[in-house]
């Protein structure tokens, strides 16, 4: 059994055996052409005049492996779902109304719990028969489907993304690895995702683009980009670009035929020392991104570091919510 695949399984697993790894500079592939922004300065000390409301991982301390929570955008308001460290890797449908995070099936196979934004109305994802598991993923804009991380500690054939109801019915693979979804297409046709190199855990792999219908599988991000795993990947919300981090910590946007990639932020250097951004997210309306920013690699290091929010382009650098733990994995609704 490798600890990566399965994050949703048991992110006590991905903490304890993963190797902070990565480069200090940013990944640049040979022979591509990038456009990159400069630095972004120090950031601002004005609090955040943001829109919306946020799910979020906190870990560490009191908060053991993962707790999820929820907080308006600015990150006043902060509400706990489930039990301390009982959860992980929450999505949300694109209006708000619902959101996912992994939870343990009635025979111990983790599966997929949904519940409304306040916590309330909990449901659990029923199970095929056997030994499959399903994970969290990203719903369809509708918010119908579920983009699944299917995974299974005695047979990694059955490894792969699964598309199905919210209901658990209609089940259907789409790839056939031990991959990771990312985001669904805002037009409902296309899911990107991650896949690593065998190994426990993988430092770092690519991103793919698959058709929900499991076809026209191909490689998003060009040889030399190693992007970190394993959580982190959004479409805009206009469908023009591709949001992810490299294993350097830096944030990058392509284009989703593979073109264009596009440095969007790496942190200013202080006594040449720089922090690591992790997990990206868009904003609602696409003018803006939220990410984690560590003082240590990433690669589920889960050291003490903050949530910051930049404009599109880059630029303003804002703390939205600091303290003493890590958090990550930020999703961002109306």
């Amino acid at each position: 059994m490798t600890a990566w695949f399965g994050r949703s399984v048991v992110v006590a697993a991905l903490l304890l055996s993963a190797c902070a790894s990565g480069s200090p500079a940013a990944s640049t592939p040979a022979g591509s052409a990038i456009a990159s922004t400069p630095p972004s300065g120090p950031p601002s000390s004005n609090p955040p005049d943001l829109e919306g409301r946020i799910l979020f991982t906190r870990s560490g301390a009191t908060y053991g492996e993962d707790t999820v929570f929820t907080a308006n955008a600015n990150g006043t308001n902060e509400h706990q779902i489930g039990d301390l460290g009982s959860a992980c890797c929450p999505w949300a449908t694109r209006d708000g109304t619902r959101i996912s995070i992994s939870a343990e099936a009635p025979d111990g196979r983790i599966t997929t719990a949904l519940i409304n934004f306040d916590g309330s109305d909990r449901y659990l994802v029923p199970l095929p028969d056997g030994t499959l598991n399903l994970g969290p993923g990203p719903f369809s804009p509708d918010g119908r489907q579920i983009a699944f991380e299917g995974f299974d500690f005695t047979d990694d054939t059955l490894a792969g993304i699964y598309i199905g109801n919210t209901d658990g019915t209609d089940l259907a693979r789409i790839t056939q690895e031990r991959d990771v979804p990312g985001d669904w297409s805002p037009d409902g046709t296309q899911v990107v995702f991650f896949r690593g190199p065998e190994g426990d855990p993988p430092p770092a792999g690519r991103l793919f683009v698959v058709s929900v219908d499991g076809t026209e599988e191909h490689q998003l991000t060009p040889e030399g980009v190693e992007v970190a795993c394993c959580w982190g990947y959004r479409w805009s919300p206009d469908g023009s670009r591709i949001l992810f981090a490299d294993a350097s910590g830096v944030v990058w946007v392509i284009n989703p035929d593979g073109t264009d990639l596009t440095q969007l932020f790496i942190d200013a250097e202080v006594q040449h020392v720089r922090r690591y951004a992790v997990s990206p997210t868009w904003s609602p309306d696409g003018a803006q991104v939220m990410f984690g920013l560590d003082p240590v690699p990433p690669f589920f290091e889960a050291t003490n570091n903050g949530l910051y929010v930049i404009e599109a382009d880059g630029t303003g650098l804002t703390l939205v919510i600091g303290g003493g733990d890590y958090k990550r994995e930020p999703f961002w609704i109306p």
